[in-house]
């Protein structure tokens, strides 16, 4: 008897892709029949078929219809009765909503007055990118493949399944070479598509029905499943065309080998790439040491051709008028993701102008480079190790490329996902041994695998619960599956004889979970021995603090611990009682509650007088904001993502430790987490930078205009991390620039503005090489730009105050010929600091 389970559509994105392949991924699991139907529309779906669930259209909010019917049904409708309750909410992980709306372009001074063409389009990865136009070209069979009247219509068939099997052979042998990463989720989404039977039928009908050849079916295939997806209201579908366009792609050149290739994008310079659109294959395929930018008439944020521009740091427009039509291939152009326009028609004045916004990212990168290549620690002194959390191997290589001093997190888990089978010791051996040989002898902190909650895995068939983030997980489980553990420790054992490991338990709640724990590694260390096999005898097992109860213990645990790292997204959710993943009570989780903020250094204060070492990982510790709370913490380390890295270690430089300290008491003082946003605030823009330094004065400048030397004072002010938003600074300088000229006489000029971009007040001194044309009281062009920067959280009167004190002093002949002759900046400065009382 069939058996019904309704449900409301729980994604707000509605039921696109990536939902759609889960539910089919448990529903190809029975025998039964499984339909989906869209109470809405009245549309019925196959669940074992992506393409057929895709198009029923369900919307969030749709009520729907689960019907179940066959040998295994009972059993089919517990396991997809879990599934709709506890995780088909969370199969959707794409933002909902479209690229932002063009807008007015507020052009820099330099630029409007460049006379170049600007295209307007939306920025959906930020970031600038100079070179030649090259355009891509859509789906479209080669002119020399017949499309209609096949003599051998289960001949074509056959060409068609010869095809899709090496195809989804293909996706498993490049997945597997790969390992876990963004393309490799991409694949499986295109591997469950080229496998779905709604997509076989239709080129089935085309061949038997229409007579159509192989090459013609994958043609009407394209052609009717980007029709289907292109129709829907809902986004991610519609941007999906591009999947169904590269598995189309594939197929075609595996049934016609070379003469079934489509035209490729070939790079041989610095390049844009621009076209109607452009599939995730035609990304992956190109060149990205000479791809620069992607200019696309149509795409949007979810698409995974823009996630995978994201992913590598591409610029990308996307949405530009006149694309591709209005382009001439091999011209010289711009993509500004940054301002959002591409740039066409350039001349010298804007080329001058993008070599400058070059060189002030480069600064940027540059300066950032350079912390992070160095341990981690304040200006006073005060070390604190930066790290990194990784899933793979391959993760590795990049975080120490980037300045990790060690990895934080590895998380195990991601070995263990995406599998019907658990690995086998010696898959998880090489793994474990490859990391500890890219880290060269730096920590790695390893955390034996995290599963349940939100981390299921079919093969150890845990059982359906209610809250599984409160349930049975992690550490909690292996005891139930100690055959599972021994050989994921044993591997771990025997791969710590290859540098610098540490071990960390999830989730400890108890002492007791701790000891039965470390008894195992102790046996498999014992079995290891036994073997002849090399280990690290000392090896370091430790507890991640993530239960508020391990939080009020440390001392218990400390006899079973040699070391605690602070898991903080748990932490959090459960100090606070807030499902992270929860939008309704975001305002809830929030590391700047005071109360969580005491908690945490309660913790940390109680490793401190059991002389353990403690560190913190997750997003907590990536975010720069929150570096003087970490840094007042007193933690040993800090783990973030990859990309966070330089910029974690650059924001430590500058921070003072008991400063921080005195910051964090403060902060939990407060009562609100609004109250500790608020002394943030005020502390990351206070005066903690001098306001003029050695390296805000620069002598020889080439500057053609005013406008090129007020942009050259502000991006070194950029460069230094004394402001975040480099053109509003500019535009409140041109907006008292626009007032009256800044010119003051005797060939200097003193450009100045107040803005909440600014994060340290700051004096630039620029020296000329060639005078420019100023506008000045006396006429005579100026040689001397000193541009003043004052923070808008300063007083009404700090801005003219200090404008005033240097404008007298300014006046005295003795004051500007020291300022336009001393080459010595360090004696600049302390002449300055001397006459200016500052």
């Amino acid at each position: 008897m069939a058996r019904d389970l309704t449900f409301t559509c729980p994604l707000p994105n509605g039921v696109h892709a990536r939902p759609a392949s889960a539910l089919e991924e448990v529903a190809r699991n029975f025998t039964a029949e499984v339909v989906l139907l869209n109470e809405r529309t009245g549309q019925t779906a196959d669940a074992k078929s992506i393409l057929s669930i895709v198009a029923a259209d369900i919307r969030f909010h749709d009520a729907c219809r689960l019907r179940v019917s066959g040998g295994d049904e009972d059993r089919a409708m517990a396991v997809l009765e879990s599934f709709v309750r506890e995780t088909f909410a969370h199969c959707d992980d794409e933002p909902a909503g479209t690229a932002a709306p063009n807008g007015d372009l507020r052009l820099p001074p330099m630029l409007s007055r460049a006379g170049a063409v600007l295209r307007r389009g939306n920025p959906v990865v930020s970031g600038i990118g100079l070179g030649r136009l090259v355009r891509a070209h859509g789906f479209r069979i080669p002119s020399h493949l017949p499309t209609d009247g096949a003599c051998d219509p289960g001949a074509e068939m056959a060409k068609i399944d010869h095809a899709l099997s090496e195809l989804l052979t293909w996706y498993d042998r490049r997945m597997g070479n790969l390992g876990r990463c963004l393309e490799t989720e991409l694949l499986g989404a295109h591997r469950s598509l080229a496998r779905d039977a709604e997509f076989r039928q239709v080129m089935a009908r085309a061949i038997g029905e229409n007579r159509r050849t192989a090459a013609g079916a994958i043609a009407d295939a394209e052609a009717h499943f980007s029709a289907l997806f292109g129709a829907s209201k809902n986004l991610l579908l519609r941007e999906r065309t591009l999947d169904i366009e590269d598995i189309c792609r594939h197929l075609l050149q595996l049934v016609y080998g070379r003469d079934g290739e489509l035209e490729k994008v070939t790079l041989i310079e610095d390049s844009l790439v621009f076209g109607e659109s452009l599939t995730p294959g035609q990304f992956l395929a190109l060149d990205r040491n000479f791809l620069k930018g992607l200019v696309l008439a149509d795409a949007g944020i979810t698409s995974h051709t823009v996630i995978l521009a994201r992913s590598f740091g591409v610029p990308t427009l996307v949405g530009v008028l006149g694309v591709p039509g209005g382009l001439v291939e091999g011209a010289e152009a711009v993509v500004d993701a940054d301002l959002g326009a591409l740039v066409t028609e350039l001349n010298n004045s804007a080329r001058r102008y993008y070599a400058l916004e070059q060189s002030r990212l480069a600064g940027r990168r540059d300066r950032l480079l350079r912390h992070s290549q160095r341990p981690g620690g304040t200006c006073d002194g005060h070390r604190l190790e930066v790290a990194a959390n990784i899933s793979t191997l391959e993760e590795a290589v990049a975080a120490f490329a980037a300045g990790a001093e060690g990895i934080g997190l590895f998380r195990s888990e991601m070995l263990f996902l995406d599998r019907h089978t658990p690995p086998s010791e010696e898959d998880q051996f090489r793994v474990f041994k490859g990391v500890l040989a890219a880290a060269d002898g730096r920590p790695v902190l390893f955390r034996t695998v995290d599963i349940g909650g939100d981390k299921p895995l079919d093969y150890l068939q845990l059982p359906h619960e209610p809250n599984p983030f409160l349930g049975y997980r992690a550490l909690r489980i292996y005891p139930e599956f100690e055959v599972f553990f021994r050989t994921h420790i044993r591997a771990l054992v025997r791969a710590s004889g290859w540098g610098k490991m540490k071990l960390m338990l999830p989730m400890v709640s108890t002492v007791e979970e701790m000891r039965w724990a470390r008894q195992i590694v102790a046996g498999e260390q014992a079995a290891c021995a036994a073997a002849g096999q090399p280990f690290d005898s000392s090896l370091a097992i430790g507890a991640m603090i993530e239960v508020p109860s391990a939080g009020f213990m440390i001392a218990e645990l400390a006899r079973e611990a040699d070391f605690f790292s602070i898991g903080s997204n748990d932490l959090l959710q459960y100090f606070m009682a807030a499902d992270r993943a929860n939008s309704k009570v975001a305002a809830l989780y929030d590391p700047l509650q005071p109360a969580f903020l005491r908690f945490l250094r309660t913790i940390v204060e109680a490793a401190r007088r059991q002389d353990r070492w403690i560190g913190l990982c997750g997003e907590m510790g990536g975010q720069t904001r929150l570096l003087p709370l970490l840094v007042g913490l007193d933690l040993d380390e800090i783990s973030a993502t990859t990309p966070a890295i330089p910029a974690l270690k650059a924001g430590l430089a500058g921070l003072n430790r008991a400063l921080c300290h005195e910051l964090l008491l403060r902060a939990e003082a407060c009562a609100t987490a609004g109250e500790v946003a608020a002394l943030l605030k005020d502390f990351a823009t206070g005066s903690r930078a001098p306001l003029f330094s050695p390296d805000l004065i620069l002598s020889e400048v080439e500057a053609e205009t005013k406008e090129e030397a007020i942009k050259q004072a502000v991006d070194l002010l950029y460069v230094h991390d004394r402001l975040d938003q480099p053109r509003a600074v500019e535009e409140a300088v041109w907006e008292r620039e626009a007032a009256y000229s800044t010119g003051f006489g005797h060939g200097f000029a003193i450009p100045h503005c107040k803005s909440a971009a600014v994060l340290s007040n700051s004096l630039v001194f620029l020296r000329l090489r060639q005078p420019v044309h100023w506008g000045s009281l006396d006429d005579q062009p100026v040689g001397v730009v000193i541009l003043l920067a004052i923070r808008d959280a300063d007083g009404a009167d700090a801005h003219m105050k200090v404008f005033a004190k240097l404008a007298r002093q300014v006046m005295h002949e003795e004051v500007r010929e020291t300022i336009a002759k001393e080459k010595d900046s360090a004696a600049l400065c302390a002449f300055l600091h001397h006459k200016l009382g500052l």
